[in-house]
């Protein structure tokens, strides 16, 4: 399965999202939450790692989940305090 493929998939099964994330991320910006931020960004790297996974694309996963450490990077590099293992939990929808 290729990227575009899998991108077309992911947009058409999110159907059910009963949020608008860019509102989210506005609001969030706005407001300088950076909880709101990292929590929306870890959310948004779920569902789509939990897409790739139901479409059986591990390319895919694995993509995200390094985009999930590039985003951890950059979070931590502002936030001494910032729960790095529970983002990449989140993001990748790990138990573990």
């Amino acid at each position: 399965m290729s990227m575009t493929e899998t991108r077309v998939a992911v947009v058409v099964a999110d159907e059910t999202r009963q949020t608008n994330v860019s509102d989210e991320l506005a609001d969030a910006l706005a407001g300088g939450d950076a909880v709101a931020i990292e929590a929306l960004i870890a959310h948004v790297l779920g569902r789509a790692h939990r897409m790739a996974e139901r479409f059986n694309a591990p390319d895919e996963a694995r993509a995200i989940f390094h985009v999930a450490h590039s985003f951890a990077d950059e979070l931590a590099g502002a936030d001494p305090q910032f729960d790095r293992a529970r983002f990449i939990r989140t993001a990748t929808n790990s138990s573990s």
